[in-house]
């Protein structure tokens, strides 16, 4: 499809999860495959999610992809084998024919909603993760819908071990690990959604870390909530509101806000320079929070990364420890001769992908014979580490 660049992956890759047609850690972006389709994605990408050893791509057609473990159907497809390093399209059979609105990845577990407000989980759920009832912890699921007929599913988010979503009148449901009051009172695991009581403004959107749940009102009064555990201050180092907020992120202890303005804010943990750099670069666009690390894009298509990046998730140019700290890391792939432009970023557990778009109306690169063999570049990038 002419306009379609591709999609790049960087990071920890112990089980395939980079989608890069083998199992290595790289700090090189590399482009991600299909099975029995190359490099090339049948549709622009809308959003990609990471847990913790899985990855889902949605497309914007609503068609899922899935790269990684496959045990216990984390990934949505049945484990024909334990892992896969290739990305392969869930049969929306798996879906009841319907096509996906959201995804989200929790540590061993997935979260699917459809453009029918369906909501599937899959994958393990010792505390509740699954949302199906108690000491129900595995396999695949439909959970029974809870909400009025006249409301739909406007924002999903899912944490280490913890999930919620966003009603069209603003309410909240949330099940899984809520032990530390990120499903609001009181603190417990939560084994069927439950609504999260005692929210004085209508949210519009979710965003989870490992042990909170951050939700945000309206951009124009900007009013927001932190719900859990105050590690890290994340609570309490909180502003009083974010007008004007343009989009926000949660790493597993930090917060990411970018303003309408061109601002960033960023509270919580910061020992492997999670929120970022005081030398200011050009204004981010968008924010994609990973568990310890985060990437941004910014208004000139620019994709950066910092933060703990140990796996090679935040690029080259690590310091001894892993951490790319007090500065902006620059990552840029190879378009294999071709002029594009980099169209979004997103983040999973020590995971990084980037995607791109084709500029000046030019055709797809064609996949070298040798990669699409399998793998020479598996051998180079080893050699080149």
């Amino acid at each position: 499809m002419a306009g379609l660049g591709l999609l790049y992956a960087f990071g920890s890759n112990a089980c395939g999860q980079l989608g890069i047609s083998h199992s290595e850690d790289t700090n090189d972006p590399e482009p991600c495959h299909i099975l029995d389709g190359g490099w090339q994605w049948p549709a622009p990408i809308d959003t990609i999610k990471g847990g913790g050893c899985h990855t889902l791509v949605l497309l914007e057609s609503g068609d899922l992809y899935v790269s990684g473990s496959l045990k216990d159907r984390r990934a949505c497809i049945d484990p024909a084998t334990e892992a896969i390093s290739k990305f392969h399209k869930v049969p929306s059979t798996t879906f009841g024919g319907a096509k996906v609105k959201f995804c989200s990845a929790l540590w061993e577990a997935s979260v699917i909603v459809t453009n029918e407000d369906r909501i599937y989980t899959f994958g393990l759920g010792p505390k509740g993760e699954l949302g199906v009832g108690e000491g129900v912890i595995g396999a695949s699921h439909n959970i029974d819908r809870f909400w009025p007929l006249e409301e739909h599913v406007v924002d999903l988010a899912s944490g280490m071990s913890h999930s919620v979503i966003v009603l069209s009148n603003g309410d909240v449901y949330g099940w899984g690990n809520g032990r530390k009051g990120q499903l609001g009172e009181p603190p417990e695991v939560v084994w069927r959604p439950r609504k999260v009581p005692n929210l004085d403004f209508k949210v519009v959107r979710a965003v989870c870390g490992r042990e909170f749940t951050y939700l945000v009102g309206d951009d124009e009064e900007g009013l927001h909530a932190v719900l859990g555990s105050d590690k890290w201050n994340v609570r309490s180092d909180a502003p009083a509101a974010i007008p004007g907020w343009e989009d926000v992120g949660a790493s597993w202890g930090s917060i990411f806000v970018i303003t309408c303005s061109g601002d960033f804010l960023s509270w919580g943990r910061n020992d492997h320079g999670q929120l970022g750099s005081d030398h200011r670069i050009e204004p981010f666009e968008y924010i994609a929070a990973g568990s310890e690390h985060a990437l941004a894009l910014t208004l000139h298509d620019t994709a950066v990364a910092w933060g703990w990046g140990e796996h090679g998730n935040c690029g080259r140019g690590m310091d001894e420890r892993g951490d790319v700290k007090g500065k902006w890391n620059k990552i840029k792939p190879d378009t294999f001769g071709k002029a594009s432009r980099v169209l979004g970023v997103a983040a999973g557990c020590a995971t990084s992908f980037l995607w791109t778009q084709l500029t000046n109306g030019q055709s797809p690169p064609t996949l070298p014979a040798d990669i699409a063999s399998n793998s020479q570049l598996s051998h180079k990038i080893q050699k080149r580490r």
